[in-house]
């Protein structure tokens, strides 16, 4: 496939189509509910937007790696989990409306800080000899374009057309999974030494600082005390970041695009184990709660 059809036409388009979706499931009910908790919703925020990128920061100021990489990684902390933390928030029974509202405004959010973080991150990551450029007003135009824009197209189909919303709301998500698929598996091919050779680092590195981040998310979530509702979906938010987002961005618009997009392919490689993990524990817990005023009760009725 030749790739600058690729990289013009194709990724841009599938990127549009699943942010699309996304607006498709935003009913403005699931909005007013969402921002009527305007604590929780701030909290989620800020664990988004701040949280996330210090810790990736930290964790790449400790690791010895090529600053692609490292960039790479900066690059994925900016990016919001879009359709596929919608997707796990649904499977582990935890808040819809706070989910998408969270990916909703994180979206909007990043129009202005990711081109910031990444211009500061190049800035110093790379030597002054080999300094990289960020073409900032790119960058805001693509968001623009590939997240704003498609997300309030969606909203209108679903406010105006329900049925129309439904089907393309069902529809883009295993497309997306899809996508994702098909565009790590680019990144793998074309990188395949690079990856090989850095595999067990940079595997080693995204893990450690999916732990990091959700311990942190956690040590902010105990002093903000919202509902385990609440705090599972603000978990799936954080945790999972969307890689087609960040590999779309470092393939169309950054200098050596494709090395600084193995981060994010090695990162859609495990994200889905930490998705499934966070609700594996989260609906055992539920379990657990629910069954244990059954207990309690049988309990009284022998006594």
């Amino acid at each position: 496939m030749n790739n600058g059809i690729l990289l013009t036409v194709i990724v841009p388009l599938a990127m549009f189509l699943m942010m699309l979706g996304l607006g498709t499931t935003l009913s403005t009910s699931a909005l007013t509910k969402a921002l009527r908790d305007k604590k929780v919703l701030g909290i989620g925020l800020f664990a988004q937007i701040i949280i996330v990128p210090i810790c990736a920061a930290i964790v790449v100021l400790t690791v010895d790696m090529p600053a692609e990489f490292k960039l790479g990684i900066m690059l994925l902390s900016c990016c919001p989990g879009g359709t596929s933390s919608n997707l796990f928030c649904h499977l582990g029974k935890g808040n819809l409306a706070l989910s998408i509202a969270l990916t909703t405004f994180s979206s909007l959010i990043v129009l202005f800080t990711m081109p910031i973080i990444l211009q500061f991150s190049a800035q110093a990551l790379f030597s002054t000899d080999i300094a990289v450029e960020i073409p900032q007003l790119e960058i805001l135009k693509r968001l623009f374009f590939m997240t704003l824009l498609p997300i309030v197209i969606g909203i209108a189909i679903s406010h105006y057309f329900s049925k129309a919303g439904n089907i393309i709301s069902t529809k883009t998500g295993p497309f997306g999974l899809l996508f994702l698929i098909f565009l790590t598996a680019f990144i793998i091919f074309k990188e395949w030494d690079n990856l090989v050779t850095y595999l067990p680092l940079l595997g080693t590195t995204i893990f450690v600082m999916t732990l990091f981040i959700l311990v942190s998310v956690m040590a902010v979530l105990k002093l903000a005390s919202p509902t385990a509702q609440d705090r599972f979906t603000i978990y799936i938010e954080t945790c999972i970041q969307s890689s087609s987002l960040a590999m779309f961005i470092a393939l169309t618009v950054l200098d050596n695009g494709s090395m600084v997009a193995i981060p994010a392919g090695m990162y859609s490689l495990t994200m889905y184990f930490v998705g499934f993990v966070l609700v594996y524990f989260y609906r055992r817990e539920q379990r657990v709660q629910q069954s244990t005023p059954v207990c309690n009760s049988l309990d009284r009725i022998r006594n």
